[in-house]
């Protein structure tokens, strides 16, 4: 037993063109998107570089009458310093200030 196949019909060749034609926009306009998508983040995370490269670097001061500098302070400095380094940003950090790396240790913080 043998099995025929009909061939196509004009109509459903188009179909498959049109199709095909679609899914190729489609796939044109998901690969621009997620370039945008791409380059926009990449952007914001440069921004936060920049920032997290301007804290790193910042010495920490005693203020209060307690003679420590808070904890929030230090944390900042701290969680600013790691953040450069996750996001593999660009060029080098400064070095951290004597007084940071000093209060840092004294609340158990990462100097990064």
């Amino acid at each position: 037993m043998t099995s025929r196949h009909l061939p196509a019909t004009w109509g459903a060749r188009r179909a498959s063109a049109v199709l095909s034609v679609i899914m190729l926009l489609f796939a044109g306009i998901i690969i621009l998107y997620t370039a945008r998508t791409t380059q926009r983040l990449h952007q914001q995370v440069q921004s936060n570089c920049q920032f997290d490269s301007d804290i790193g670097g910042a010495p920490i001061t005693v203020v209060s009458p307690a003679r420590r500098p808070s904890l929030l302070g230090v944390k900042i400095v701290s969680d600013s310093r790691v953040a450069f380094h996750i996001a593999a940003c660009p060029g080098s950090l400064a070095p951290a200030a004597p007084s940071f790396i000093r209060w840092a240790r004294y609340y158990h913080l990462p100097t990064g």
